[in-house]
């Protein structure tokens, strides 16, 4: 049994599996704490006391509760906020400390490779998993397990909801255009000019299918392999960028915690979709968690 505590710029996830006699992993639970440790995160990344508290804690429930289940190999795993972070090795350390498991920073690249792994698996057609995430945004795009670009943006909806006032229409421009200008500036376009399917990994996507189902409780079924349209992406921004934050809080389908980030994190994914014209995207509840659970042995060949 293993289980992977990812720890993320907006949330601690932790997922626990086993493999099963054909040798697949079944998931037998996940959970998650918004403990903000990106807390006023801008390009200049600090990890302040309060969110590292808030932190440590979920990690050691979360090792805890591991440890109860019968976990015997327990890997926890960084991101954007601790790569960036002038004292996110720092704090890595002190999650070793206290926790008793080891953390591994990834780099953004193998961010964006196990993102894939997890949500595309072993695909059949040519396929890019877009990864929005509370520091960063991931494009990884493969056949099969056979990966071809990958590159990390600072795109995030925590990071963009400290740059950019995204409750005025002003604020939400200049957001969508440093989204452009970001985009631009590498070679995606040439590279996914061909690619077949789209599959969208994260909170913002998953809560977008959530909201977009008007779904009273979080159901991974439902949210698995749900399409969302580009209109509805654009329709869904403008309704949530003119209520207000206490509206957002009781929005169908969106986790009170998000509230004050969400509008961020759909602009960027309509930006995306605007700039490399997408009239769809498949979202995925199976994401970078699953993809690290076999992080001891699939490593991208070419980071």
């Amino acid at each position: 049994m293993r289980a992977i505590i990812d720890i993320g710029t907006n949330s601690v996830r932790l997922l626990i599996a086993e493999k099963d006699e054909k040798g697949e992993w079944k998931i037998l639970k996940k959970d998650l704490r918004s403990t903000r440790l990106g807390e006023g995160m801008t390009d200049k990344a600090f990890i302040g006391k309060g969110p590292r508290e808030r932190t440590l804690k979920a990690i050691e429930e979360f090792t805890a509760a591991a440890r109860l289940a019968g976990a015997s190999e327990i890997f926890a795993y960084g991101t954007s906020i601790m790569r960036d972070a002038a004292n996110g090795g720092e704090f890595s350390d002190e999650v070793t400390a206290v926790a008793g498991i080891p953390v591994r920073i990834l780099s953004g690249k193998e961010e964006a490779y196990y993102s894939y792994i997890g949500a595309a698996g072993t695909s059949s057609v040519v396929t890019s998993v877009v990864d929005i995430g509370g520091g960063s945004t991931e494009i990884c795009m493969g056949f099969g397990t056979d990966i071809g670009m990958r590159h990390s943006f600072k795109l995030g909806c925590v990071r963009c909801s400290k740059q950019f006032d995204t409750t005025t229409p002003r604020g939400l421009a200049e957001l969508k255009k440093h989204c452009f200008d970001l985009f631009r500036h590498t070679e995606l376009m040439d590279s996914v000019k061909n690619v077949k399917r789209w599959i969208g990994v994260g909170g913002t996507v998953t809560s977008m299918a959530s909201m977009l189902q008007e779904l009273e409780v979080y159901d991974s079924s439902k949210v698995q392999d749900f399409i969302i349209h580009q209109e509805d992406v654009n329709a869904m921004l403008k309704k949530l960028s003119s209520m207000s934050y206490d509206d957002k809080c009781h929005l169908t389908g969106l986790m009170p915690e998000r509230a004050d980030i969400i509008v961020a994190g759909v602009a960027i994914l309509d930006s995306l979709m605007e700039y490399f014209a997408l009239p769809e995207i498949m979202v995925s509840d199976r994401d970078l968690s699953e993809g690290l659970l076999d992080a001891d042995v699939l490593r991208p060949n070419n980071e």
